[in-house]
Parts: C-alpha cells; structure tokens; sequence
C-alpha cells in the first residue's frame, strides 16, 4: 500500500482534472477537496474518486468547465444552479452566497440543484463555522442513484443523505458530519478495493438477507445499505426522509425514486450568525464552557479521553501531514491508469 505526501497527491489530481478539460482554478478546488477528505480519514470522499470522475467527464456527465449561477435570489435565500459542473465548486459556491447573505441579514438558506458529487459535506460545514455562523447542510442524490433500505424494507428507496452541522468555537469548529444510512456508500467501495469484508449491520443482498460482502452493493441485483441505527434504524431512517425533503423538494432537484433522470447532488445550506439571538460573548462562553464540561468527564472503560465531534477528524488529518496518506493497491493502480490514459506523469514511475 503506497503511502504518498498530500502535496504530491493534490499535484497529480490537478493535473488530471487539468487534462480533462477543468481550468486550473477548478482543477485546484477539486483536487484539494479530495486530498482534503483522504488527510481527515475519510478516504470514502477522496483519492478513490478520481477515476470514477474522469469517467464521468469522458462520458459527458461532468461538464469541466461548467460555472455555478444563481438562479433565484431574495435577501436571505437562493438557488443556486451547478449545471452539471464539478459539485465541489458548485457547493463551495453555493456556501459562500449563504455566508455572504447570513453576514448581511443575519441567516441564510441556500439551495443546489444540477450539481455531480459534492465530496465530503463537512468540509462546506466547517469553512461556513470558521467565518463565525453556525451551519447545516443535508444533501440527496438529486432523486437517482437510491442506495439505502428504508426501514423495514429490503429494497434501495433512498441515497445515503448525509448531514453535517458545525459551530463556531474560540479553536476549532465543532463538526458532525454523517450519513443517515449506517455508512457512506464510499465506505463500502473503499473496502472492496481492499478486498476487505463489512461489518456485520452495513449490507442486506437482494434478498434482505444480511451479509458483510461489499460486492452485493454493485451486483445485479443489488444489495442494499441499511439505515443508520441498527436495531434503531428507524432513526436514520426517520433523519433520512426529512433530507430529502430538504435537499430534494424545496431545491427542486426531486427526491429518490428510480425514474430520476440524472444523478448527482442537490443540497440544502443554512447559515446563521452566532449572535442574531444573543451576544457574542455569551455564545462563545457557553459553547467553550460546554466543550470543557465535556472534556473533563471521566473515560469510561476501554477509552482514554472523550473526544469532540471533529476532533479525530483533526488528529488524523495531523498525522497524514507528517507521515503521508495511505491508499490502498487497487484505487493507486486505477489513479495510474487513469493519468497514464491522460499522459499525465505519475511521481516515483
């Protein structure tokens, strides 16, 4: 398993998105939006997409060169339109109208619609929280691509939904960012490449019977991802519906079914400054005191510490800075093959 620097890394991704087609700035977003995801362990958003992106610009699903329009505009909300562009342009895009708003009118909401894979929604979440609001993001496969069994149910209705919420601290935001299925579909592709098996609780195969094979997700039929909860998949289930209705009614991008006419990601943003309801001070008192309240509790067995939402997230992100980011033999073999086939140069080959 290959062990790579973030820099050279983030370097041969742009190059590749260069080669397709993206201007540098955009190659530049993309690529370090991935980098990004594999330095804070979500491998699931990072390296790993490179090939399944350029095959969705050679297959005319990405537009390279697409730019994100605001398509409806009032003080405190928008619709933004990525015209099948790169979703992570689109969404940073889409952020930055919901900052700017939340600045001038106390909080926002944003929507996106015709945007391809955003990558990690925490990453939109956190850059909102560093500029001082608070922020919440859900997020639906634009109505395709339903990955995930409703509860009760052994059929794919829904897409994975992910929601990330973060706030402002005086350090680091505080960051949750997650599926309401019981894992990100990535996850389960990032185990196939490795040949590895899934935990028990992840997967259903076509039948709903449970298995740990990651390959049921892709056969024909396909398997099914569980809603997050286990025996309290309800819950996720529950979260999942609400997500859609976000992301996929009020954005009108639509909400799962088979007959989606395109795959992708539509968004729902909120921003909200800290102190539309009380002071500044007294909101950062609060949150720091609540994180040193938190901070003191006592381990329970089999932890050392407890830790915050996002702060593993940081730790590992640390350590790949110093030591590298790992990616597994089969997605730096189909990385090669993919910038082979662009004549992109490939370091240490």
């Amino acid at each position: 398993m290959p062990t790579l620097p973030a820099e050279t890394l983030r370097l041969l991704f742009k190059d590749i998105f260069g080669a397709i087609g993206t201007p540098e700035v955009g190659a530049e977003r993309v690529a370090g939006s991935l980098v990004r995801s594999n330095l804070v362990g979500h491998d699931s958003h990072g390296a790993i997409r490179v090939p399944q992106y350029v095959r969705a610009v050679r297959e005319g699903r990405i537009d390279p060169s697409a730019v994100p329009t605001v398509e409806r505009d009032t003080p405190t909300t928008a619709l933004v339109d990525g015209h099948w562009g790169w979703g992570q342009i689109a969404a940073a895009s889409a952020a930055a109208v919901a900052i700017d708003k939340a600045r001038r009118m106390q909080m926002a909401a944003v929507g996106l619609y015709q945007s391809t894979h955003i990558g990690r929604v925490g990453e939109y979440a956190e850059d909102i929280a560093r500029q001082g609001l608070v922020a919440l993001i859900t997020v639906n496969n634009h109505g395709g691509a339903p990955q995930v069994a409703p509860f009760g149910g052994c059929e794919r209705r829904l897409s994975s939904n992910p929601i990330a919420f973060a706030a402002p601290t005086s350090g680091d935001p505080l960051l949750v960012d997650m599926t309401s299925s019981v894992v990100a579909e990535g996850k389960v592709r990032v185990l196939r490449n490795q040949g590895g098996l899934a935990p028990d609780g992840w997967l259903i195969d076509a039948s709903g019977r449970p298995t740990r094979d990651p390959n049921v997700l892709y056969s024909d039929p396909p398997g099914a991802l569980l809603p997050l909860g286990g025996p309290l998949g309800h819950k996720g289930y529950g979260l999942s519906v609400l997500i859609e209705v976000l992301s996929g009614a009020l954005t009108g991008a639509g909400c799962s079914c088979l007959a989606a006419p395109r795959i992708g990601n539509a968004a729902f943003i909120q921003a909200v400054r800290v102190d539309s309801f009380t002071s500044r001070e007294r909101y950062y008192a609060e949150v720091d005191g609540m994180i040193d309240w938190l901070k003191s509790c006592k381990p329970a067995e089999g932890f050392e510490e407890v830790l915050l939402p996002g702060e593993p997230e940081r730790r590992t992100e640390r350590q790949r800075r110093l030591r590298g980011i790992p990616i597994d033999e089969e997605t730096w073999h189909q990385i090669c093959e993919t910038a082979e086939s662009l004549g992109v140069a490939v370091p240490g080959l």
